[in-house]
């Protein structure tokens, strides 16, 4: 193989080409991707559940810790696994002091929460294991690919209508 192909980019200028821009697509897309996590990780909302009886658990009780005794004081309990469990004083109902300030509603509405109440840095939370990953899995593939392809056309070895998928086949392979 040449140090360079036909175009006159050398392996070495392909490799922090698409690491450029794959740090560029990383920047652009972590905020999107933290947004996204965050809406599908939120538990259903808690007037949702309140409509449907066979997913929301309400408990009435009397005897309290002191921390709990002043009226009004309800307790959420949500382990992840089961559905959320309510226990509300004298039966008050739930709804009116279980609200989530960080419940999103869509994709802008998130955006704008998760920068309030926790602040424009937060959209990127992540980035640093995203660039690791992705930094030197994109320049690899992208050299390889180039470098294979370029090869696989010189040397005759596949037609050029199929050189690219071959190329990108091996390529994708390597790592």
């Amino acid at each position: 193989m040449d140090d360079q192909d036909p175009g006159g980019i050398s392996p070495l200028q392909q490799m922090v080409a698409s690491g450029a821009g794959a740090v560029v697509t990383s920047l652009f897309m972590t905020p999107l991707d933290v947004v996204k996590v965050r809406l599908q990780s939120q538990r259903p909302s808690a007037t949702s559940e309140l409509t449907t009886p066979s997913r929301f658990w309400s408990l009435s009780y009397t005897k309290s810790s002191s921390a709990l005794q002043s009226p009004g004081k309800c307790l959420l309990y949500c382990n992840g696994v089961l559905e959320p469990l309510y226990l509300c004083p004298n039966g008050t109902r739930c709804a009116t002091w279980f609200q989530d300030p960080t419940r999103f509603t869509g994709t802008l509405d998130a955006f704008v929460k998760i920068v309030r109440h926790e602040g424009t840095r937060t959209l990127w939370s992540g980035l640093p294991a995203t660039l690791v990953m992705t930094v030197p899995a994109t320049a690899i593939y992208f050299t390889a690919y180039d470098q294979l392809k370029a090869f696989l056309c010189g040397q005759s070895l596949t037609s050029d209508l199929y050189a690219p998928m071959v190329a990108g086949a091996l390529a994708r392979s390597e790592h």
